[in-house]
C-alpha cells in the first residue's frame, strides 16, 4: 500500500481553447454573431409593439393624428393627444377671450 502512496499520478489536460474543433468553431460562431443578432430582432419587435400598443390605447395621452400641422399645434383645433386638463384650459380661455370681446 505504500507503493501506492509514493506514486502520485499526473493528469496532464490541454486547455480548451487550444483543442479546436468544428463544433468548438460553431458553437463560439453561434453565440458570437447569431445571439446578438436575435437579440436585436427581440428588441426592435418589443419597441415596434410597444409603439404600436402606445398610439393605439392612447396610453400617456399619445394618439395619431390626421396631419402633422396638427401635431405640432398648428392647424386648427386641439391636437388628438391633448389631455382632457388641456382641452378644459383651452375651452376656459377661449370662453374668457369671447366674452372680453363681447363687453
Amino acid at each position: 500500500m505504500a507503493d501506492y502512496i509514493n506514486k502520485a499520478l499526473i493528469v496532464q489536460r490541454e486547455p480548451w481553447y487550444k483543442n479546436q474543433t468544428f463544433l468548438w468553431i460553431l458553437k463560439s460562431t453561434a453565440i458570437n454573431f447569431v445571439l446578438p443578432f436575435f437579440n436585436g430582432v427581440m428588441l426592435g419587435f418589443g419597441e415596434i409593439l410597444a409603439n404600436e400598443l402606445v398610439f393605439k390605447y392612447g396610453w400617456f395621452g399619445f394618439s395619431r393624428v390626421s396631419s402633422p400641422a396638427t401635431a405640432l399645434g398648428l392647424g386648427p383645433g386641439i391636437p388628438p393627444a391633448a389631455t382632457q386638463e388641456y382641452k378644459n384650459t383651452l375651452k376656459a380661455e377661449n370662453n374668457r377671450l369671447e366674452k372680453l370681446r363681447t363687453e
